[in-house]
């Protein structure tokens, strides 16, 4: 599994999209941006994206994560 760099929110934030994957989105910060996933707009999250081409490695995590808990 790949890594992706961020930090985790200290409270959940955000709004519930359709795009949501898992409840990672209202929590995770990627490396280099002060918004959670759930905080950032369509435009925010296409040059996340482009930065760091991460969205089936976090997609997996959340799998993992689910697993887990």
């Amino acid at each position: 599994m790949e890594s992706i760099p961020g930090i985790l929110s200290e409270s959940i934030k955000g709004l519930d999209r359709e795009e949501k994957w898992s409840d990672l989105w209202y929590i995770f910060k990627p490396k280099g941006f002060e918004k959670t996933l759930a905080e950032m707009d369509s435009k925010e999250r296409e040059e996340r994206r482009k930065i760091d081409g991460s969205v089936q490695a976090m997609q997996e995590f959340a799998k993992w994560y689910e697993r887990e808990k």
